[in-house]
């Protein structure tokens, strides 16, 4: 397995991001802490400095698994399950955008918090917006498949979203949608709100799974909650997962001590 570090060129309040805000500091830290990677979460990818950040990690020997889009409906409001035709074509356009740059460093696009809430007023409107959720996504992830792109879905707890909140709920949708080029994103630090097992998950989505978040039950690094690590480390290596674990974990006690810390762990969890 290869390993990435979480971050974001702008600031973030109480985010799970190391060093955001401060994309040169988090790329030279990325690389000297040993991380093999860097998991970039943009709001919007025409407002950086595309080549340059290309160029930097091209000379650090960073590569990029995943763009992270949560920042355009946790900051602006926009969702791929939202019935607004105008929301509808601003955030596709804007996913558009994540695909095109993600294509240039050779990463996936994560489909996170960007997928928003159902409305929840009646059964008839809750359905109304997860089917547009799953044509929205379809239709990225055709637009994606055309530049050699795949997305990951990522299961969220139910209180940042009301729904694909566990494993299965997530694979239901990526069934539905039916893109080959779509895969899941397992995030420990959700799965134990979530799942009745930490590993059972895993073991059942095998091959659909492309990405993990390896985060500890309060959002720390592992090893500073009370997840056992062990099983699921495990787990990972039972189904062949040869991808990347991130370390999308809360900046505490500060962005360089939460890096080391996760990096030691992971270290001593798979000597």
């Amino acid at each position: 397995m290869k390993t990435s570090l979480a971050t974001s060129p702008t600031p973030a309040k109480f985010a799970p991001l190391l060093f955001a805000g401060d994309l040169t500091r988090a790329l030279e830290s990325a690389a000297r802490l040993g991380y093999d990677g860097i998991e970039l979460n943009l709001r919007d990818s025409a407002d950086i400095d595309q080549a340059g950040v290309a160029t930097q990690l091209r000379d650090l020997g960073l590569t990029v698994p995943s763009i992270g889009t949560g920042q355009s409906y946790l900051g602006d409001g926009l969702s791929l399950a939202d019935p607004n035709a105008g929301v509808q074509a601003q955030i596709r356009r804007r996913m558009q955008e994540h695909i095109l740059f993600a294509g240039v460093l050779g990463a996936s696009v994560v489909i996170g918090s960007v997928r928003g809430r159902l409305d929840d007023r009646s059964p008839e409107s809750r359905q109304r917006c997860y089917d547009i959720a799953v044509e929205a996504t379809r239709s990225l992830a055709q637009f994606a498949a055309a530049h050699a792109v795949g997305l990951t879905v990522e299961s969220i707890n139910r209180y940042e979203t009301n729904f694909l909140n566990n494993v299965a709920e997530t694979l239901e949708f990526i069934d539905r949608v039916g893109s080959p080029n779509l895969g899941l994103l397992a995030d420990t630090f959700h799965m134990n709100i979530e799942e009745a097992s930490m590993v059972e998950p895993l073991r059942r989505a095998g091959q659909m799974l492309h990405h993990v978040h390896l985060v500890d039950s309060n959002r720390r690094a592992p090893g500073l909650g009370h997840l056992d690590f062990g099983p699921i480390i495990g787990a990972l290596g039972d189904i062949g997962y040869t991808g990347f674990v991130s370390a999308e974990i809360l900046p505490l006690p500060d962005d360089e001590m939460a890096g080391v810390t996760w990096m030691k762990t992971y270290r001593r969890l798979t000597a």
